[in-house]
């Protein structure tokens, strides 16, 4: 059975979509957590959380699955979604990494896992000595780029940044998970041949694209192939909050159970569907598959 960690902060949510407000503990780790637990898949959540805010956990479907490196601050998120693809977005910025140091005292052993999903949420989330530390086991490291980009502005707003490190990080990963905007923002106007000359010299092997209503798209650095996967229109959007947090999941379960990169981003995509239908996470009834 496959096991996975995933590491990355637990937030505290405050979703508005179509004139409804949810608060609600948030963090790519707490869908992906879901997404796991409902396909039988072994994992460890490794995230940050202040103690006055341990009631945020409560939600979780498995507490005992969480290692908890208690810092000072919870990040804090306002998500304002004017269409399902449009949304207005602030934070704390808490400055609140899992160093090296951190990880090492949980005494968490890499050797009993498959793959490491990291999921930053903001710029100062990743910590470069824990990567560096992480890729020396040879263990598949799925990076969301999403945090990495996200700096603070005026009033709590997010301003968008490529950090000087970003190459050096790219040394240290076998898998990055984007949408479009993210992806164009870091690569603009650049064609997909001068994008697989660029990651030949990186570690990465596939890059991932969600496009919302317009499906996915996958690039296969070793072969230099891409794939186009369809969209799955769900019957209403309820709350896009956390579908590429699903559609990462979904993907990395079936990819390291030997399905195709086609097969894998299909699945990934029914998945994300059934996510953007409720405003948490929900029930995945793998006979619909």
């Amino acid at each position: 059975m496959l096991n996975f960690l995933i590491i990355g902060p637990i937030t505290k949510d405050i979703n508005s979509f179509a004139n409804q407000v949810y608060t609600n503990i948030g963090g790519s780790v707490y869908y992906e957590a879901f997404v796991f637990e409902n396909l039988n898949v072994n994992y460890t959540v490794l995230t940050t959380l202040k103690k006055d805010d341990f009631n945020l956990l409560n939600k979780f479907p498995d507490k005992s699955k969480i290692s908890i490196v208690f810092k000072d601050e919870t990040l804090v998120f306002k998500n304002i979604y004017i269409t399902d693809s449009n949304r207005t977005q602030k934070s704390n910025f808490s400055n609140i990494p899992i160093t090296k140091e951190d990880f090492i005292k949980t005494k968490i052993n890499l050797k009993d896992y498959d793959a490491i999903l990291i999921n930053p949420l903001v710029n100062s989330d990743l910590d470069l000595n824990l990567l560096k530390y992480l890729s020396k086991y040879q263990i598949p490291i799925l990076l969301s780029l999403q945090g990495i980009l996200k700096y603070p502005s005026y009033n709590d707003s997010i301003e968008y940044n490529v950090p000087l490190i970003f190459n050096e990080i790219l040394k240290y990963v076998d898998y990055i998970f984007c949408d479009d905007f993210e992806f164009n923002f870091i690569y603009p106007n650049m064609s997909q041949d001068d994008i697989f000359t660029i990651f030949k010299s990186t570690n990465i092997s596939e890059i991932i694209i969600t496009k919302n209503k317009k499906g996915s798209f996958v690039l296969d650095t070793i072969k230099n192939k891409s794939y186009n996967i369809n969209p799955i229109k769900p019957k209403k959007i309820i709350s896009p909050t956390g579908a590429g947090d699903t559609y990462m999941a979904a993907y990395a379960y079936k990819r390291f159970n030997n399905c195709t990169i086609e097969e894998s981003g299909n699945f990934a995509s029914k998945i994300a569907s059934l996510k953007l239908e409720k405003t948490g996470p929900f029930n995945i009834s793998l006979g619909k598959f």
